[in-house]
């Protein structure tokens, strides 16, 4: 019982997660390597030649898995510029979209023994024309059932569109409430018609969600439509960082953007079972968000102010509210302290961490000096220094903060029955 909850035996051999599919998991078929399936442990997997061999072979196959999806990428942009179509993969061509890496100074890039099965973007600032600008152009050979709408968004992109704020959009915010202060997505809508990055990277995710909920033919489709939009997201979100560099906070509408859209790549790596290639993407975001004021976006409003209506922050609020809770999460994963100053921004009026993802601010506040602490104790651990007296004061100090926040919770509970 104990080999099925950790996976096959290639998975285990590699430390790779395992979804645990039957007769071969995803894991491997998608890379196109033997699996080793969930028996009795392989008589060669003994530390020894043959099984030196066989990650030898592993690697061999994983490389050159990863060339073809660069071949295949490398083919799409080419069409894309041309505005011709992608042809469609062959069920032996099926590929793994889903580790890849954004460039710029922030974020790093993955190489095949580093990413295993990943690809690298070419993220050379290219003159990219978007769809929407495109469709008013004379279009040869396009038949009804493909023809542009308003916008120049076609009849399946609006598809995909819809299927994001329907199924998506709920899965990635599950607490979002359009009555609260963070309920009015217009923001949203407004930086999609616009084409940029963003609306690639929502086609991307949404093409690999119904990845998940169709056929097997059909779901190598999704697949490659994932590829395409993830492709072109990530180099139009390098050429707004190339263009604006550090003056990228100055720009309200392509702030915006870019965490936006960042959002969706994390959430694309994550949908996809990546275990680490979301990092790039949240390392770029904290570091672009980390000289920000949260005064600057949510107005300095006094204590039970409510929020303006108006518009003008909303985007940027629901947007950091986002940041902050990603960079306290990343640290039960990660082991990390959090790269953003998060007591700052949770108790700045206003914010709130409930409205989206149905947290109260004092635990994500408790998450943070969690993981301060645990960093604090380690590095005294290595210097010879911990005292056990200061380590449990500090630590008693969080635990009531949770406990006078859990009974004040039972006691808004009780009013409410």
């Amino acid at each position: 019982m104990r080999s099925n909850i950790a996976g096959c035996w290639t998975c285990r051999m590699r430390h790779k997660k395992c979804d645990l599919e039957k007769p071969s998991c995803k894991e491997c078929t998608e890379r196109q390597v033997s699996c080793h399936g969930y028996g009795p442990k392989p008589v060669w997997m003994d530390g020894g030649p043959e099984e030196r061999k066989e990650r030898a072979q592993i690697k061999v196959t994983i490389n050159k898995n990863f060339r073809r999806v660069k071949k295949l990428q490398h083919l799409a942009r080419s069409r894309e510029r041309d505005g011709r179509a992608l042809p469609e993969l062959q069920p032996d061509e099926e590929t793994r979209p889903f580790a890849s890496s954004p460039c710029s100074s922030q974020l790093q890039s993955l190489s095949p023994e580093n990413a295993d099965a990943g690809f690298s973007i070419d993220c050379e600032p290219q003159s990219v024309t978007p769809v929407c600008d495109r469709s008013f152009e004379p279009r040869q050979e396009q038949s009804p059932q493909h023809a542009r709408g308003i916008g120049g968004i076609d009849h399946q992109e609006a598809h995909l569109l819809m299927h994001y704020l329907d199924q998506v959009f709920p899965w990635q915010f599950p607490y979002h409430d359009s009555r609260s202060s963070l309920g009015n997505r217009g923001w949203l809508f407004l930086l999609v018609i616009k084409c940029g990055p963003l609306y690639h990277a929502i086609l991307s995710l949404s093409s690999l969600h119904q990845s998940a909920i169709v056929g097997a033919k059909e779901d190598i489709l999704k697949k490659q439509k994932a590829l395409n939009h993830h492709s072109r997201a990530l180099r139009e979100l390098c050429d707004i960082m190339s263009e604006k560099g550090d003056k990228l906070r100055d720009d309200h509408v392509r702030l915006a953007d870019f965490l936006a859209c960042s959002f969706m790549l994390i959430s694309f790596e994550v949908f996809g079972g990546a275990e680490h290639d979301w990092r790039p993407h949240l390392d770029a975001v904290t570091s672009v968000m980390s000289s920000s004021s949260p005064e600057d976006i949510f107005n300095r409003r006094s204590e039970g102010e409510e929020p303006s209506r108006e518009g003008k922050n909303e985007d940027l609020e629901f947007l950091m509210v986002g940041v902050i809770w990603y960079d306290l999460l990343a640290c039960v994963s990660t082991r990390s302290v959090p790269r953003l100053p998060y007591r700052r921004w949770l108790q700045t009026p206003g914010f709130n961490t409930a409205d989206l993802m149905g947290c109260q601010n004092w635990v994500m506040l408790a998450i943070g000096d969690l993981a301060n602490l645990s960093a604090w104790k380690d590095q005294q651990e290595k210097d010879g220094v911990l005292s056990i007296r200061e380590l449990a004061t500090k630590g008693l100090e969080i635990e009531t903060r949770l406990e006078s926040g859990i009974k004040h919770l039972d006691q808004e509970q009780e009013v409410r029955d």
